[in-house]
């Protein structure tokens, strides 16, 4: 019986023994999850959001005096944001002659050049903003894009909306006048019978 029991507790003894394995395992964390503003949709971009990207590429304090975000479709497809400054450069008509305005280029959102002075004629050197093309060769030098035909017919399009734009804000600014040559000619008194504060006499 005690040979038995020996016998029986040896197989415990030399039970299987596990081998560890260890095992590197990568993860990756993506860091920067926000979009290229100028790919999103208008409607999905707060006022704020264009303010805030336009302090970003200018440096300025002060919010723009206007913008226009659009996409280009036809011989040449590109997506772009276009900014009236505030207020005037210092060197508006000093500089004239010595700089166009330098927009930011993009090809497939990688940035080429942040001032690429070929796509805005010098009467627009105030204007800022990005441009992003997915048809333009991506390894090029600044030689080469200054002869390419597609870069005429972008600042065709950039001129145009960029006027377009200009006739936007001169129109608001007119339209702001007219209610306020209203106010001043005294209708605002009728307003302060009938509400009270709607308007301070000045």
């Amino acid at each position: 019986m005690e040979m038995e029991e020996e016998e029986e507790g040896v197989p415990e003894e030399e039970a299987k023994k596990t081998k560890t394995v260890t095992e590197q395992v990568w993860e990756w964390d993506l860091i920067n999850e926000v979009k290229a503003i100028w790919l999103r949709d208008r409607s999905d971009i707060t006022e704020q959001e264009y303010h805030d990207f336009y302090k970003t590429i200018t440096k300025d304090h002060e919010n723009p005096l206007g913008y226009t975000h659009f996409s280009a479709e036809g011989e040449i497809v590109f997506k772009s944001i276009l900014f009236v400054p505030g207020h005037a450069p210092y060197d508006l008509f000093e500089n004239y002659y010595g700089k166009s305005s330098a927009l930011n280029l993009y090809v497939r959102r990688v940035l080429i050049t942040e001032e690429f002075e070929e796509l805005m004629p010098r009467y627009l050197n105030f204007v800022k903003g990005v441009v992003d093309s997915d048809d333009l060769p991506l390894h090029v030098s600044r030689e080469q894009l200054q002869q390419l035909k597609m870069i005429k017919v972008m600042s065709k399009k950039l001129v145009r909306k960029t006027i377009d734009m200009l006739r936007k804000i001169a129109d608001d600014e007119d339209e702001e006048e007219e209610e306020w040559d209203e106010y001043e000619d005294g209708e605002y008194e009728e307003y302060e019978e009938s509400d009270g504060d709607d308007f301070d006499e000045p």
